[in-house]
């Protein structure tokens, strides 16, 4: 019993001797892991520089709201953006970003055809592709599992533009003006089928490549043809070629509705003037009063006025990401599939939209307005 009791004073003092050691010397604790690199892929020189700019605007507003509000899980938003102008510059943008930028998802934005090559290239690198307003319908339909898109598609654009044409416009010979991009072309695909089931006839259809740099003989033939509302699937600078094709005829139809990027645009209205007053145009929401906190700090940012709906829409979409990686701790691994959990009714975000994911990656509770130009504003019809 005695030799028991030494050896347990003894091992009872090495332990001690231990703890104290421990306490002079304590371990170092580990290093919280950085925030996520968060990359964002745009077009940002070329024709669509200006689209691709106003998204990221969106972006980093969307970013500085993080910011003040605590950041992702506590630390700010690592933002790193790169050039993706052409398809193959998108595919090799959303690659760097993976692999020298370590990017642990993509934003994308600007133009379809840009994002159906960039998020391929995240689909096979299994990182989270985030499409925030390219809206070819094809893009959310090819199986991937590593995409979702917030926005709206060309199937809502084009089902919309139909059905506006039938409530308002019936009756009158109906002209479709569309680039054969791949934007431009699916909205025309969607608005003739639903036109069709609404039995209304279209009295011309005529499409132009997406580089066409003059819409004189297209404008000529939708005039000899009596067209008197257009419905008008344009490019970013197709609106400009259009409208100064229909002045040299000296023509314009009754009404004229317009989709695509370039008719939401302050710069297409200020660079034709009265030309553009009254143009009807089926678009995301620009800018209306749920969002007036946003448009300010655009103001304060960038010294104007917000340029199109696109920052607007880069914003929600933007931002919800943001928010989604902070309830998960900024982990991108978890982020996809807390973003399918999320539902966020019809106004819950900054420009109306809602958030509901279907199975294909896309938010149905994303919408287009029919808004019309009056003087440097783009108001909400009815």
């Amino acid at each position: 019993m005695p030799d028991l009791s030494r050896r347990a004073l003894l091992a009872g003092a090495g332990l001690l001797a231990a703890g104290a050691a421990r306490a002079a010397n304590p371990q170092p604790q580990q290093a919280a892991p950085p925030p996520p690199v968060i990359g964002a892929a745009l077009p940002l020189s070329g024709d669509l520089s200006l689209i691709g700019d106003e998204c990221l605007r969106g972006i980093r507003l969307a970013a500085d709201a993080t910011d003040q509000a605590g950041g992702i899980a506590g630390k700010p938003v690592a933002l790193v953006s790169a050039d993706a102008s052409n398809p193959a510059q998108a595919t090799a943008s959303v690659n760097g970003l993976i692999t020298a930028s370590h990017a642990g998802l993509v934003l994308s934005g600007g133009a379809s055809d840009l994002s159906f090559p960039g998020s391929a290239a995240a689909e096979l690198a299994q990182v989270p592709f985030i499409e925030l307003n390219a809206p070819a319908a094809g893009i959310t339909t090819r199986g991937f599992h590593f995409l979702l898109r917030t926005a709206p598609t060309t199937t809502t654009i084009g089902n919309f533009a139909a059905r506006t044409i039938q409530e308002r416009f019936a009756g009158r010979k109906i002209g479709l003006l569309y680039n054969t991009g791949a934007t431009g072309a699916a909205i025309a695909a969607a608005a003739t089928a639903a036109l069709k089931n609404a039995n209304l006839t279209i009295q011309l259809a005529i499409g132009y490549a997406p580089d066409v740099a003059d819409l004189f003989a297209p404008a000529g033939r939708l005039k000899r043809a009596g067209a008197e509302i257009v419905l008008h699937a344009a490019g970013p600078h197709d609106v400009l070629a259009f409208f100064l094709a229909m002045r040299g005829q000296a023509w314009k139809p009754a009404a004229l509705l317009g989709c695509g990027d370039g008719y939401a645009l302050r710069e297409t209205g200020a660079a034709l003037g009265p030309l553009f007053e009254g143009t009807l145009v089926v678009a995301a929401p620009f800018y209306p009063p749920a969002a007036a906190a946003v448009a300010d700090a655009y103001q304060r940012r960038y010294g104007m006025a917000p340029r199109g709906p696109q920052s607007l829409a880069a914003y929600v979409g933007a931002k919800l990401v943001f928010d989604t990686l902070g309830t998960v701790r900024g982990d991108p691994a978890k982020l996809l599939d807390a973003l399918r959990a999320t539902d966020i009714a019809q106004g819950g975000l900054a420009n109306g939209w809602g958030v509901a994911f279907d199975h294909d990656g896309q938010n149905t509770r994303s919408f287009v307005a029919l808004q019309q130009w009056n003087g440097t504003d783009l108001v909400p019809v009815g």
